[in-house]
């Protein structure tokens, strides 16, 4: 009976929350699923808002109400987009189509939105933001989340803007330019990333498109400094983590790691994630008689993560441009590591640099290079000096460059910009539909 009663008291408290937030303007954010683990930025980003006192709603296409319900995603609150076959799109459809029967039909007509359930999910979304005071929309990642929005923006009359992050610029470039030509403004989270669109999509509004980092909240990354020297006897422990993919490179870590242990190195080998590439990871490292050296972990809570962190000596990464074109951006995974005093190794693979710098804050070599990848490590095996050197660098580059409260503070000002009508080209960035 109590089980029952629950979508009962969800939907009476999320009216609570739209009446309390219609006496002034929001924003309605935009996400292809929620919660994601490997998306812990967008999470921080949500927190630090609030803090700052920006007022939103989350929708997420697919939302996983279990997780969701759990913490720290229980931080937030996030509503399911209804799937196309329910009665409140159907609705919400009806009412839109009645009014802007011209616009909506601009709009299909063009595939604004790749799929068309999608388009009939985000007339809802414009319906919604109508009775809802919302004043902007922001989606985050350019796939079909972006086109809702700029879809449920052009209905509703209102502005809209998205993040663009990683393989959605590289492989799934669906109206990319148009997404960009009428948002307000599409934020990307590193420099390598503005260029690339503002060379390719966004030629005749370059200014539309501006970095703005991923931001690490230091206090959740304190760690003691780093001692010089190992423990006696105890091996190298080098740690990586990330989605077992191509784009990551982890193929290379493990023919590196055959290298050093040929060369008389001791070491060990963390690797944390899951993904389609783990049976032929396990396949090379079996091949490679790795087996007591290399350890596949699986995904682990962040809690984890963060303990292998503060146990490590290095952190490696060695991104790769995949053979689809995917790429990493800059990953977070090794903010995180800068932030807990870890040298990192990495590759010159798209925005790296600008976190990894060379020499100083880590080292980085061509992708796809074993020997410079094993020759990087033993570097840092045989320089304690230069490890903790590169930590004490990596965390001050960080606290610089990548803080979570300055980074939001920028996005920040960018969405009350919009809100105020103070945001140059706002007028023009529309359909026009």
């Amino acid at each position: 009976m109590i089980k029952d009663m629950e979508p009962l008291a969800r939907s009476i408290a999320d009216k609570k929350q739209d009446m309390a937030s219609s006496s002034e303007g929001t924003i309605l954010y935009i996400l292809t699923r929620f919660p994601v683990t490997t998306e812990t930025f967008i999470l921080n980003e949500l927190r630090e808002m609030r803090r700052q006192g920006i007022k939103y709603h989350l929708f997420a296409f697919r939302l996983d109400r279990e997780m969701a319900a759990e913490p720290p995603y229980s931080e937030v609150t996030a509503r399911e987009i209804p799937r196309p076959c329910t009665s409140a799109v159907f609705s919400a459809n009806g009412r839109v189509w009645t009014k802007r029967y011209r616009a909506a039909y601009a709009l299909l007509r063009t595939r604004a939105c790749r799929r068309l359930h999608h388009f009939f999910q985000a007339v809802y979304l414009a319906d919604w933001v109508k009775r809802h005071n919302v004043r902007h929309i922001h989606a985050h990642y350019a796939y079909h989340s972006a086109s809702a929005a700029r879809v449920a923006a052009s209905l509703a009359d209102i502005g809209y803007s998205f993040t663009a992050h990683a393989n959605d610029i590289y492989r799934s470039r669906w109206q990319m330019r148009e997404k960009i030509e009428n948002a307000v403004f599409c934020a990307t989270c590193t420099g390598y990333n503005a260029g690339y669109l503002r060379e390719h999509y966004a030629q005749s509004c370059p200014d539309r498109v501006i970095k703005v980092y991923h931001g690490i909240d230091l206090k959740h990354f304190e760690c003691r400094p780093r001692n010089r020297a190992l423990p006696e006897q105890a091996p190298f422990h080098i740690l990586s983590v990330g989605r077992l993919r191509e784009k990551k490179g982890f193929t290379f870590l493990i023919e590196a790691c055959a290298l050093l242990k040929d060369r008389g190195f001791s070491i060990k080998t963390t690797i944390v994630g899951e993904g389609p590439d783990r049976k032929a990871l396990e396949t090379l490292i079996a091949d490679k008689g790795l087996d007591s050296i290399v350890r596949l972990t699986g995904s682990m809570p962040h809690r984890q993560v963060r303990k292998l962190l503060e146990d490590a000596d290095v952190f490696v990464l060695p991104c790769i441009i995949a053979s689809d074109g995917s790429r990493d951006g800059i990953p977070n995974v090794i903010l995180e590591a800068m932030a807990m005093r870890l040298p990192v190794v990495s590759t010159t693979v798209s925005a790296i640099p600008e976190a990894v710098e060379h020499g100083s804050t880590g080292l980085l070599v061509p992708p796809g290079d074993t020997p410079a990848l094993a020759e990087a490590i033993s570097r840092l095996v045989s320089a304690p000096g230069e490890r903790v050197g590169m930590g004490d660098a990596g965390r001050r580059k960080v606290a610089k460059d990548f803080d979570l409260t300055i980074n939001t503070e920028a996005l920040v000002s960018l969405f009350r910009n919009v809100m105020e009508n103070r945001f140059p080209g706002h007028e023009r960035a529309h359909d026009g539909c």
